[in-house]
């Protein structure tokens, strides 16, 4: 169609009483083409697709993004449920109680591609939240996801929910992106905020991505458990996320703040004062069988504040409450403990509530108005009690201020007896409650107390003894049958006790042998490497000399040259081993730059990878990739065991083998390593064991085997480098391969601070 056809045709489109914008959108497109004077960017359509697989390379990382941008909408509460997505095809429902989108704001917003938006207002509107959503890719974190998206999305002052559909199939079919076309349709009935239905996911979940899901986005959670307090009108309220799964219609909560963060805390610890002003304190735990019954705060004589206020009772308090979950990070579980430390970094104190409404600056970061930082420092009390081990909150409920009034400037209390009272009531209260745990730990209390941590004979003797008890105590009283009811039911539950004790005691027995087995293994091995490294080097040396000299002038060289390459092989080994074994045994820690780690990997495993056929291929986004301080040789171990692993994968498949690893950064603080094999891939049952202790895949070692082949198949490989990355605050998991790949496992670590970093590497 010539430009004349095209302009007559525009002008009879525009002149219907319907109009159809999609035609005159096209007619307007291919007039413009004509233009002899100017040239104009197109976008194919099907970019859309490669886009959302390039910006959001991973399933969970599009999950969390969505809910970023929840949290820039000021929603508080988020819910997002899983429906059939054991496999791929199924469905994720995202629900947000934010302000909503006008009409104006979806097209300008939503629908429009790297909007200046987030960069022009890097606040938000109602709490102004610092904004947590990546620029423009909310629309493409959809599209990763799944083949369809319906967004329904309504504000509190409009009468009808906006509501569009988009099939991103459309996207690969229409030639130019402006021609692609959504519905927009009205639904009364909607709720305010955001709905994203996403259908047809691309990819399968299990319970182990929904829960890495939900970690990527712990940085935004603030779970101060504050359930009763009224309404709020002013003020951030905080940020809830809730992951379900459903199956036929029931819906079961499989990860939340209170299920992966506060459930995993050590105690609950709880305390309020009655009318007479009469304080009380209770402590729940199950780790430590605390029934969490109130009883009468004894403060022990040893406890002092750190302020020196003297506070002899506690009658301006009545009514005064408090909760705070008390953890040791230490302590924790490997798989929440990236989490709550991300929680605990950005939320942890104690705050405190008046009337229902947030006072400031309590349980804030720098905040210390319990003397918890200075008391911790002090070291006087030994549990870990810094405010980085407690959430919680304080309730004063006082609507006249007849104790408690801010400060003219609304920030903070004036700080009068009843504040000291306070400040004593609640410090006391909480090491009242970690001296017990301390006690139940077997861990020393006071600097002045001696050691009460007991070995395991120490236990064995308690458990002999308090056996030993029981049955005299049971032989020396009546028959079974003439014993009162409630006797037998207290004799059965002590009986219980010391069978789980010893059942407990044979299993940590059992657990500690056989890693001090593997230890004495593999710190013999150790030395033995060092030993081996140093000595051999010089010889092969020598040898390399020996046979370059025998070389000249001789009409064989060509084989003796093919020996010669071998040994220069074993010596790029024995100088990567020995300058990581060396560098270890000066115990300092030191900066490295990923680039630089795999490269020097690469070298000495290229002889391996030659001999076996197998490719590897390295690609590393980015530059200055600097690691947090750490020991080479632990990334020497890092690798070489992964590459094994990948060698031993990709002979059992008995295919052409192939090795990838993919690096570059996840964010601001975090880089990533992605070790990728085409061998026989992880069984779905046992991607979750892996990481464990002495769990293995490969074919058990005879018993003549050498100490050698025995770590090959020890199952402490991927253990060893979980220990080492976590140790770091580091994580390591499987992760979806690329297309023609089986596996992909892939490790997050910590990223150097500047002022890490020597000069000389920058």
């Amino acid at each position: 169609m010539d430009i004349i056809s095209l302009k007559e045709s525009l002008t009879t489109a525009l002149g219907e009483s319907e109009i159809d914008y999609n035609k005159i959108l096209s007619l307007a497109n291919e007039i413009s083409k004509y233009d002899t004077e100017n040239v104009r960017f197109s976008v194919d359509a099907s970019h859309i697709s490669r886009l959302g697989h390039e910006l959001v390379s991973k399933q969970e990382t599009a999950v969390a993004e969505l809910i970023k941008n929840a949290y820039d909408a000021d929603a508080d509460y988020v819910k997002a449920v899983f429906k059939h997505t054991y496999k791929a095809g199924g469905e994720l429902i995202i629900s947000d109680n934010g302000l909503g989108m006008s009409r104006d704001e979806l097209i300008n917003g939503f629908m429009r591609i790297s909007t200046r938006d987030k960069s022009e207002n890097p606040s938000s509107n109602k709490y102004n939240r610092q904004r947590a959503g990546r620029k423009g890719i909310g629309r493409f974190s959809a599209q990763r996801l799944g083949m369809r998206l319906q967004l329904t999305t309504k504000r509190e002052e409009d009468l009808a929910g906006i509501c569009i559909e988009i099939d991103w199939n459309k996207f690969e079919a229409v030639g130019d992106l402006i021609l692609v076309s959504n519905q927009i349709t009205f639904d009364p009935t909607a709720d305010v905020g955001t709905t994203l239905r996403i259908s047809n996911l691309k990819d399968s979940w299990s319970n182990a991505q929904i829960q890495r899901a939900y970690r990527f986005i712990s940085d935004l959670l603030q779970p101060t458990p504050l359930r009763f307090a009224p309404n709020r009108t002013v003020g951030d309220p905080g940020f809830r996320v809730e992951f379900y799964e459903e199956y036929d219609g029931e819906q079961v909560l499989i990860a939340s703040e209170q299920q992966n963060i506060l459930d995993n805390a050590h105690a609950l610890i709880s305390g309020y004062v009655d009318e007479t002003g009469t304080p009380y304190f209770s402590i729940n735990s199950k780790r430590f069988n605390f029934n969490g019954e109130p009883e009468n705060f004894l403060s022990d004589a040893r406890v002092k504040t750190v302020f020196d206020a003297e506070v002899k009772d506690y009658s301006l308090l009545p009514g005064v409450s408090f909760q705070a979950h008390y953890f040791i990070e230490n302590d924790l579980p490997p798989g929440s403990r990236n989490i709550v430390r991300n929680v605990l970094r950005k939320n942890s104190g104690i705050r405190i509530y008046r009337n229902g409404f947030r006072v400031l600056p309590y349980g804030e970061p720098q905040d210390d108005w319990l003397g918890l930082q200075r008391s911790s420092a002090l070291r006087q009390l030994l549990p870990p009690h810094a405010n980085s081990n407690f959430i919680g909150f304080v309730q004063l409920t006082d609507p006249n201020g007849d104790n408690f009034e801010e400060t003219a400037s609304r920030e903070g209390l004036i700080e009068n007896q009843a504040f000291s009272q306070l400040q004593d009531f609640i410090y006391k209260s909480l090491m009242h409650g970690i001296i017990k745990i301390a006690h139940v730990r077997g861990k020393k209390i006071f600097s002045t107390d001696p050691a009460t941590n007991k070995t395991t004979k120490e236990r064995a003797e308690d458990i002999t003894t308090k056996f030993s008890t029981f049955v005299a105590k049971v032989s020396s009283s009546n028959s079974w049958s003439s014993r009162p009811a409630e006797e037998q039911a207290k004799i059965d539950e002590e009986a219980h006790e010391i069978f789980e004790e010893i059942v407990l005691l044979e299993k940590d027995t059992q657990d500690l042998l056989e890693e001090l087995g593997m230890l004495r293994v593999l710190a013999s091995l150790g030395l033995t490497i060092g030993e081996f490294t140093h000595e051999t080097r010089h010889v092969l040396s020598a040898l390399s000399a020996g046979i370059f000299t025998i070389t000249q002038g001789n009409p064989d060289a060509d084989k003796l040259k093919t020996l010669q390459a071998n040994i220069e092989s074993l010596q790029s080994y024995m100088r990567y081993f020995d300058k990581a074994v060396t560098q270890n045994s000066q115990r300092n820690l030191s900066v490295h730059e990923v680039r630089d780690l795999l490269s020097d990997f690469e070298q000495v495993v290229t002889s391996a990878l030659k001999r076996q056929f197998v490719s590897l291929t390295v690609e590393v986004s980015g530059y200055e990739l600097f690691v947090k301080p750490s020991h080479k040789s632990e990334w020497a171990s890092i690798f070489f065991n992964l590459f094994t692993n990948s060698l031993k994968a990709i002979n059992r498949a008995r295919v052409l083998g192939e090795i990838r690893i993919v690096a570059g950064e996840v964010d601001d603080t975090r880089l990533y390593i992605e070790f990728i094999d085409n061998g026989d891939g992880i069984a779905e049952e046992n991607k979750e064991k892996v990481f464990d202790a002495f769990f293995t895949t490969s074919t058990p070692a005879d018993a003549l085997a050498d100490d050698e082949v025995h770590i090959t198949g020890s199952g402490l490989g991927l253990k060893i480098i979980r220990d080492i990355v976590e140790s770091t605050g580091g994580e390591i998991f499987i992760s979806e391969p690329p297309a023609g790949f089986s596996t992909c496992i892939r490790i997050e670590f910590p990223r150097a601070a500047d002022e890490e970093i020597p000069d000389e590497l920058r």
